[in-house]
C-alpha cells in the first residue's frame, strides 16, 4: 500500500460522515479491514452479497483483526434482524421476507425503528461505527436506512459508480451526484490497480486503467491491442437449430478447456445475469471438467422445486424427486429410473444392475410419506459413478432442508427451504476452484483466471466487472472483437 492508500483508511476510520470512491482492484477490501483494525471498538461492516460477506471476513482473517472488533452482515440480513428484535416498535409484519417488495418492507420497518430513537444507545453501545461496501448497489430504500444509522454513528461509505449492476426489477440504485455525495461528501479515492500489480501482471493493470477510461466516456472496448493475458474467441449468434446450439457449446466448453489453469488456481466463467437456468445450463455442459453453478442464496428454482415436491405423494412425489435431481447433476436417467422402479414393484428386476440401491430408495419414496426416503434417494444418486453435480449448491440446500424436516415433525418442507436459505445468509458460501456465475453473483470477489460468455450483450457496468475478476487472465467470447457494451 502507498503511503496515500494508508492514509486514507486513516480518514476512513475517523471520518463522521464520508464517502471513498474506488475503482476495481485498487484495495477497497484492503482498506476496509485496515479501517476496521484502525478503528477503537467494534465496527459494523455491511455489504449486498454473502460472497462479499465471506471475502471481507476471510480479508479480516487474514490480517488477524479479532472477530471481537467488527461484525459483518448484508445490509438485508442486519436489517431483518433488527427489525425482528424490535417488532412492535419497527412495525414489521414479514418474518420470512421473499419478494423484492418483501425486503423494502424489512428496510422501511428498520428505518423506522432507528428514526425513532428508541434504539439508538443499543446501536452506539454495540458499534463506533459503521462501513459500507459497495454503496453503488444500494436501492434508494437502502439508502434511506443507512443515512438514518448515520445520524447515530459515524459512517464512512466505500464503492464505485461504474460498478453499479444492481438496479433492476423495479429498484432503482442510489445516484451518486444526488443521492449519495450530498449526505456523504468523497473525503478519498483509490486508483492504484493492486490486485493486477501485486500479481506481476502490470500489463494486464495498465489495460485496464484504459478500458474504464474507455466505458466512462462511453467508447467501445477494443481487444486488438490488448496485452497477452488477454485473449478473444469469437462466439457465433443466437443459436436457431439443435446444430447452431451444440456448435455454440462446444466454442464454450473448449475456451474453458483452453485456459491454462495451475494447481490451486481458480477459474469463473460470467455467463448471462438474467438467465439462472441458462447457466445452469451452462455448468451442466462444464460438470465434468468440474464445473458447479453460483445460485442466489434465494434460488427461485429451488423454492418451485421444494414447493412441487410438498405437494405430491406416491409415484408423483418419486417423479418429482426425479426432476429435482436431474436439475443439479448429469446421467440420473429419470425415465429408465423409473421403469426400473415400477418393474421391481411387480416383481421383475430391470435395471437392477446399473441403479442398485436407488431402486430400493426410490421404492421407499412411493411408499411412504416420510422425509428420509427422499434424502436416502438423493444422496444414493449423488455417490453413484454415473453423476456429476453440476447445481451443488441447489443439490445441498434441497439435502440441508430435508434434514430438516426429517427430525422436525409438521414442518414443511417449504420453510425448512428458507431457513436454510437464510442460514446461508449468516454463515456465507465457499466458492469452488471452478464455477459458472454472473456479475451479480461474483462482484467485488477476485479469480485467477476468468472466461466471459456473451461480452457484447453486457451493459457498460456489467462488462467492467465482468472484465476486472481475474488477476492472471482474461479470455472474452463475443462476436467482435471490439465490444460496444449495450445500453
Amino acid at each position: 500500500m502507498s503511503s496515500t492508500d494508508d492514509r486514507i483508511s486513516e480518514v476512513a476510520a475517523t471520518t463522521l460522515r464520508g464517502t471513498i470512491v474506488a475503482a476495481a482492484g485498487c484495495g477497497k477490501t484492503e482498506q476496509v479491514v485496515r479501517a476496521t483494525a484502525r478503528s477503537e471498538g467494534r465496527r459494523l461492516i455491511l455489504t449486498h452479497t454473502h460472497a462479499g460477506v465471506d471475502a471481507l471476513k476471510a480479508r479480516l482473517a487474514r490480517h488477524h483483526v479479532a472477530e471481537q472488533r467488527y461484525h459483518v452482515d448484508t445490509i438485508a440480513g442486519w436489517a431483518l434482524r433488527l427489525a425482528t428484535a424490535f417488532p412492535r416498535t419497527s412495525g414489521i409484519r414479514l418474518e420470512c421476507p421473499s419478494t423484492n417488495d418483501d425486503w423494502n418492507a424489512v428496510y422501511e420497518s428498520a428505518f423506522k425503528l432507528i428514526r425513532t430513537g428508541a434504539i439508538s444507545r443499543v446501536i452506539k453501545a454495540s458499534y463506533v461505527g459503521l462501513f459500507v461496501d459497495e454503496y453503488q448497489d444500494c436501492t434508494l430504500t437502502q439508502h434511506e436506512l443507512i443515512c438514518a444509522l448515520a445520524d447515530v454513528i459515524p459512517t464512512c461509505l466505500f464503492g464505485d459508480p461504474l460498478q453499479a449492476i444492481f438496479g433492476f426489477r423495479g429498484n432503482r440504485p442510489v445516484n451518486w451526484a444526488t443521492d449519495v455525495f450530498p449526505q456523504f461528501p468523497k473525503v478519498g479515492e483509490l486508483l492504484t490497480p493492486w490486485r493486477w500489480r501485486n500479481s506481476g501482471n502490470t500489463a494486464f493493470a495498465d489495460w485496464l486503467e484504459r478500458v474504464r477510461g474507455y466505458l466512462e466516456r462511453g467508447l467501445p472496448v477494443n481487444l486488438v491491442s490488448s496485452p497477452n493475458c488477454v485473449q478473444w474467441c469469437y462466439l457465433p449468434p443466437d443459436a436457431k437449430t439443435p446444430m447452431e446450439v451444440a456448435q455454440r457449446q462446444k466454442v464454450v466448453i473448449d475456451a474453458c478447456r483452453s485456459v491454462n489453469v495451475k494447481d490451486g488456481q481458480s477459474l469463473i466463467v460470467i455467463g448471462d445475469s438474467a438467465n439462472l437456468r441458462s447457466r445452469a445450463n451452462l455448468a451442466k455442459n462444464l460438470s465434468k471438467l468440474g464445473f458447479s453453478n453460483i445460485e442466489p442464496v434465494g434460488c427461485v428454482d429451488l423454492v418451485e422445486h421444494a414447493a412441487r415436491i410438498q405437494s405430491v405423494s406416491g409415484l408423483p412425489r418419486l417423479e418429482a424427486v426425479l426432476t429435482f435431481a436431474g436439475a443439479c447433476m448429469t446421467g440420473t436417467e429419470k425415465k429408465e429410473l423409473l421403469d426400473a422402479v415400477e418393474s421391481h414393484m411387480v416383481g421383475r428386476k430391470k435395471g437392477a444392475a446399473k441403479f442398485g440401491e436407488q431402486i430400493s430408495c426410490a421404492i421407499n419414496v412411493v411408499g411412504s410419506d416420510s422425509w428420509v426416503p427422499v434424502l436416502t434417494l438423493l444422496e444414493a444418486m449423488r455417490l453413484s459413478p454415473h453423476t456429476h453435480i453440476y447445481r451443488r449448491e441447489m443439490f445441498f440446500a434441497m439435502s440441508s432442508a430435508l434434514h430438516t424436516v426429517a427430525t422436525a415433525k409438521g414442518m414443511p418442507l417449504a420453510e425448512a427451504i428458507w431457513e436454510t436459505q437464510n442460514r446461508l445468509r449468516h454463515i456465507g458460501r465457499r466458492l469452488g476452484k471452478r464455477s459458472i456465475g454472473s456479475t451479480l453473483l461474483v462482484k467485488g470477489l477476485e479469480f485467477d483466471h476468468s472466461v466471459v460468455v456473451d461480452a457484447d450483450r453486457l451493459t457498460r457496468n456489467d462488462l467492467y466487472v465482468a472484465l476486472t475478476r481475474s488477476t492472471r487472465s482474461l479470455l472474452v467470447l463475443s462476436r467482435s472483437r471490439e465490444i460496444a457494451p449495450r445500453p
